[in-house]
């Protein structure tokens, strides 16, 4: 039986390779697609995402002799880390490395080549049709906001004097626009 092959869960992979590192290296061959678009999808920055990817492997290869399968399987296990790594990310601004570093594992630049691939799972087509859609559904005065806020990056005192209304009222509709808008976007 190969260490890699379809037969094997993921969860056992995971058991195993607690003993025989190397066998983590076929459970990151069939998870590492999927992890980088999640984060592809979140950050839309090729160079983030494979930051993530690879400091969210590297906490799941140090944390592997921890791993209990309790029902919920190894995929699962594996995006709570990755979840909790965007959220590190978008708290800190800035993707923490430590583990990888720790275990030894260097940073390698992203090609021109390895660029396009990554862009290709964000699909900025679909992207950017989803957010047209969830733009028309905002009122009038949100969908302005947001324009003038956050696309054009004008600051608040100047959206609330183009808008005719006060700064209150100008931050209140970005904030319940990004809020919709989020909401429509799932994210």
């Amino acid at each position: 039986m190969v260490a890699g092959g379809m037969d094997v869960r993921d969860e056992d992979l995971l058991v195993r390779s607690a003993s025989e590192p190397e066998v983590f290296s076929a459970f990151y061959g069939r998870h590492a697609k999927d992890v980088l678009r999640y984060f592809a999808h979140r950050t839309f920055d090729p160079e983030t995402a494979a930051d993530l990817t690879a400091e969210t492997f590297a906490q799941a290869f140090a944390a592997r002799g921890r791993f209990r399968d309790r029902g919920r399987g190894a995929e699962a296990w594996l995006f709570t880390i990755a979840r909790r790594q965007f959220a590190r990310f978008v708290r800190r601004g800035r993707v923490e490395d430590r583990v990888r570093r720790r275990l030894g594992i260097p940073e390698i630049p992203l090609t021109p080549s390895d660029h396009e691939r990554i862009e290709e799972l964000i699909d900025f087509e679909r992207v950017g049709r989803a957010v047209a859609e969830a733009l028309s559904r905002l009122s009038v005065e949100q969908r302005e906001a947001l324009t003038l806020r956050v696309i054009d990056g004008r600051p608040y005192a100047e959206v609330a004097r183009i808008l005719g209304c006060t700064e209150q009222a100008a931050r209140a509709r970005v904030s319940r626009g990004l809020h919709r808008l989020g909401a429509a976007l799932e994210i």
